[in-house]
């Protein structure tokens, strides 16, 4: 954007996230001498408005609506870009997302000894940037000898896109749709409508498998104790993904995920006790895996 002209020095960009994408975005703004405004949803963790700010961005929180509506955190951003001559960096649609995860599968490809003996790939899909690039440049290298599975939090989407080719979830259903639903306690992965990005990549996804909130807190527990990692969300449900495929492959395979978010921007929710006690998610003392279903539509 600022090679061509979009974005000027001391300028602005705009973005609607409730990821990390607006982490990613502030830093990278500050670092370059422009400004970085930020429409959150009201209902994101607390710990990601406190991170933007201290890296200079100036944050809007809204309360959560559909993405058909005006006043969708997306909708809010894109709208103040335009009226105010800003950036407006569009990650859901804004193909570089994608671009920039086909070097994330090249990395994946060279650290692995040119792709030698992975069997799988497992990944959550919000913007759907990473699933696709990455995908993308592992099939192109290794070809189907590598599987790509998505992993679908509940509330989204994309199991049945993947499955069954239709953009549909259960709670869409009549009679079952809530005013304010709540449908996971992730954060930044899921969605209910196709993105540019992932769409770039769909025809290199070969399965899904769906994730629960419970299996999701588990892991997130699990690996803490058992091997000093404290993540966010997006990577608790990836490696639920992970242990979903490794039980339905067998022993003997190789499968990659991503861990792609910190627990310390989750402390609020996702690692609160509280809060997970009200939500009836208060993890247990687990022993093995085996809270991880083998049920794929779990």
């Amino acid at each position: 954007a600022l090679a061509d002209g979009r974005l000027h020095p001391g300028g602005t960009v705009f973005e609607g996230t409730a990821g990390s994408t607006g982490v990613s975005l502030s830093m990278v703004s500050s670092a370059l001498g422009c400004k970085c405004h930020v429409v959150l949803p009201d209902d994101a963790a607390i710990e990601k408005k406190e991170l933007l700010e201290a890296y200079g961005a100036t944050v809007e929180r809204v309360r959560p609506v559909s993405i058909a509506h005006p006043d969708h955190f997306v909708n809010i951003a894109r709208r103040k870009a335009r009226e105010t001559g800003g950036f407006f960096s569009d990650q859901f649609e804004n193909l570089a997302n994608f671009r920039a995860h086909l070097r994330t599968g090249g990395e994946i490809y060279e650290q692995t000894k040119g792709g030698q003996g992975i069997d799988a790939f497992v990944a959550a899909a919000g913007t759907g940037g990473t699933i696709a690039g990455i995908s993308c440049a592992l099939k192109a290298k290794v070809g189907d000898g590598i599987k790509v599975f998505l992993v679908d939090p509940p509330g989204s989407s994309l199991y049945n896109r993947v499955k069954r080719g239709v953009l549909y979830t259960g709670v869409e259903a009549e009679g079952r749709r809530l005013k304010n639903p709540f449908d996971t306690i992730t954060e930044g992965i899921g969605i209910n409508r196709l993105t540019r990005n992932f769409l770039e990549g769909e025809r290199w996804v070969d399965d899904a498998v769906r994730g629960t909130d419970r299996e999701c807190v588990e892991m997130a527990n699990w690996l803490v104790k058992h091997d000093g990692l404290f993540v966010g969300s997006s990577s608790a449900m990836n490696c639920v993904g992970a242990v979903k495929v490794a039980k339905r492959l067998g022993p003997g395979h190789t499968i990659v995920t991503m861990l792609c978010d910190s627990g310390s921007r989750h402390l609020s929710k996702f690692h609160n006790k509280e809060y997970l006690r009200k939500m009836n998610l208060t993890p247990t003392d687990q022993s093995s895996l085996d809270f991880v279903s083998a049920n794929w539509e779990a």
